[in-house]
């Protein structure tokens, strides 16, 4: 994708794509197309003072959605109208950025009026019944292409599904978690999975901006052994499960200051305490940290990340220094929790 931004092309579609898009499209063959961001737009940015839209809330910008011409934020579900007028410095210099699947449909119904285009998101599917009932129409032909986040990638059987393309698979590849290239390399294979399942050839093309990285060519080749091979290495040397468990304790308060002082007071009780009568335990202690989203609903938060080994004995450390945490009287404003093994840092 840099050498189609490179030659003028500023459209989400690769050249290559809009090419076998139109070809399936003259078959008679049907595409899906997956893009794992729902919404418009993932950001608007002031091009005068560079500060972006945020949730007064949350940590997190707002996201634009041409639906409703509202700005979300995903986390609270706080919402404002369209506005052209940054509320920082109040010029009317804002522009947006980021495409979501929404954007994908408004500019692929503009390159290919022809096309019949169904979107599938949680946006799209908020009514009752609705996602099987917009399947069940693509799976009848009712569609030629369809649009949509990770739930167009897995168990879906389409037999005149000849097309699978992958948009900016790099906003997943790169997110902040260890896992993010096994579920990047999982939701690649499976999409591309869906293509050629039934009597006709399918194809699948994967654009990105990072072509060098191993994963996207093991996923388009769907080379399992590889990718493992290379990713139990990497877990193995930095200690990452299956060769160890990693716990989150995590810390929520309604203070910015009574949370980073009421994760740092959990630490020093936890290494104390670690040290005096736990020190036979395998123990890597990392933080106090704020959360990938350090706010969400005007709750502050804070993580320290524990890899162990996740054993009674453990677990009775835990239990000890989390009951010594919750009786002293400087916490009582903060709430502290143990997630073994989180799904999300």
């Amino acid at each position: 994708m840099n050498e189609e931004t490179a030659s003028g092309n500023t459209t989400l579609f690769s050249s290559e794509l809009m090419i076998c898009l139109e070809e399936n499209l003259s078959k008679g063959n049907q595409s899906i197309l997956l893009l794992n961001r729902r919404g418009h737009n993932t950001f608007a940015v002031c091009s005068n003072c560079r500060e972006t839209v945020t949730c007064p809330h949350c940590s997190i910008s707002l996201t634009y959605h041409s639906a409703n011409h509202k700005l979300m934020c995903h986390y609270c579900g706080y919402s404002i109208d369209y506005l052209s007028e940054c509320p920082v410095c109040h010029t009317k210099s804002l522009r947006f950025g980021g495409a979501g699947t929404q954007r994908v449909e408004q500019q692929l119904s503009e390159l290919l009026p022809e096309a019949r285009v169904l979107r599938l998101d949680a946006d799209s599917t908020m009514r009752k019944s609705s996602h099987e009932r917009y399947l069940s129409a693509f799976s009848n032909g009712d569609y030629d292409i369809l649009i949509g986040t990770q739930m167009v990638a897995k168990g879906l059987d389409f037999p005149k599904v000849t097309l699978v393309g992958v948009l900016n698979p790099d906003s997943m590849l790169y997110a902040d978690d260890y896992r993010s290239y096994e579920r990047t390399f999982s939701l690649l294979t499976q999409v591309v999975g869906r293509s050629g399942r039934g009597d006709k050839k399918g194809i699948a093309l994967i654009q990105t901006y990072t072509p060098e990285n191993n994963v996207i060519s093991m996923a388009a080749a769907q080379d399992y052994e590889r990718f493992y091979d290379g990713e139990i290495a990497i877990r193995k040397a930095v200690l990452y499960p299956p060769f160890a468990d990693i716990c989150m304790v995590g810390f929520v308060s309604d203070s910015h200051i009574g949370v980073i002082k009421s994760s740092n007071d959990f630490m020093k009780r936890l290494v104390s305490r670690a040290k005096s009568e736990y020190s036979d335990l395998p123990l890597r202690i990392l933080g106090p940290s704020p959360a990938s989203i350090a706010k969400v609903s005007n709750k502050y938060r804070f993580k320290i990340i524990i890899k162990c080994r996740n054993d009674k004995r453990f677990r009775r450390l835990l239990s000890e220094t989390l009951l010594e945490f919750n009786s002293g009287k400087e916490n009582k404003n903060t709430t502290a929790y143990i997630d073994m093994n989180a799904l999300s840092f």
